[in-house]
């Protein structure tokens, strides 16, 4: 996340002080995530609220010991799961949930605040080709790209290997630099395709890095 404040700092003032402020600051940092990453296993916005309330109630409770977590974006996305797949549990509705079963709304201006500088039919082809995703693989590209979480904090919190994160990425890589090249090939634009892709494509150097 870009220009977020010092989380350690504010995993401090709530463990050692029981800082309210900087709970509710922590809270809006990250809340935005869990909700997306918690509806893509409930799909029913006020259940996937819940967990996430659930989730920082947990926090609160035992602040006492976050100040000790090594990596608290990868602990609370990993909560969020759980917390969702007990919720599904209580609900009779868990049947050995799959990421493939999971359904993951992606929308262009989320994965990219520079859209806005690219045209409305670059962004539709961009659209049509995250949306074609498997749901798995939207996933992954969700949280490399719209949490900016690493590999390894993906693998961590999914339950799955590095191999298939770099696998799934690389699939929709390819098809979103398909439809930019197709794009920009048919309307014989003069912008640059890297620049083009960079603005969609996650930071892998930064992606497969460790904190």
């Amino acid at each position: 996340m870009k220009n977020e404040p010092n989380v350690q700092e504010l995993l401090e003032k709530i463990s050692e002080k029981s800082d309210q402020l900087a709970f509710r600051h922590l809270y809006d940092l990250f809340t935005p995530g869990l909700l997306r990453f918690s509806y893509s296993f409930l799909k029913i916005k006020e259940l996937s609220e819940e967990v996430v309330s659930d989730v920082f109630f947990n926090v609160w409770v035992h602040r006492r010991k976050m100040q000790d977590i090594e990596n608290i974006k990868a602990y609370l996305f990993t909560s969020t799961r759980n917390t969702a797949l007990n919720c599904l549990s209580k609900e009779k509705r868990f049947k050995a949930i799959q990421l493939d079963d999971l359904s993951v709304p992606l929308l262009i201006d989320e994965i990219c605040p520079e859209s806005e500088l690219i045209s409305k039919e670059l962004k539709a082809a961009i659209g049509r080709a995250i949306d074609h995703l498997p749901e798995r693989c939207k996933l992954i590209y969700s949280l490399a790209k719209i949490e900016e979480l690493k590999y390894k904090e993906i693998a961590q919190i999914l339950n799955i290997s590095v191999k298939t994160i770099d696998h799934q990425l690389t699939i929709a890589f390819k098809k979103i630099g398909t439809e930019i090249r197709n794009y920009t090939n048919e309307q014989d634009t003069s912008d640059p395709f890297i620049i083009l892709l960079n603005l969609f494509l996650p930071n892998v150097s930064s992606l497969s890095g460790s904190n």
